[in-house]
């Protein structure tokens, strides 16, 4: 429960977000940030595949 408290506050502090040399005009700034959202949705979406497969074949196992 520590553990997970300490990288909730690691996650959420502006520390995490503010570091120098971030240069938001470069002109690969605003790809660079699409990218990360669509790398970022794309591993949640094979977490939620592989949840509901697990699921899925574990109930398909019970009706056996």
């Amino acid at each position: 429960m520590r553990t997970k408290l300490i990288a909730l506050a690691a996650l959420v502090s502006s520390s995490a977000f503010a570091h120098p040399g971030h240069d938001h005009s470069h002109w690969l700034s605003d790809p660079i940030h699409a990218l990360t959202i669509v790398a970022i949705l794309g591993v949640a979406a094979v977490g939620v595949f592989f949840t509901v497969k697990n699921k899925f074949s574990q109930s398909n196992k019970k009706e056996d």
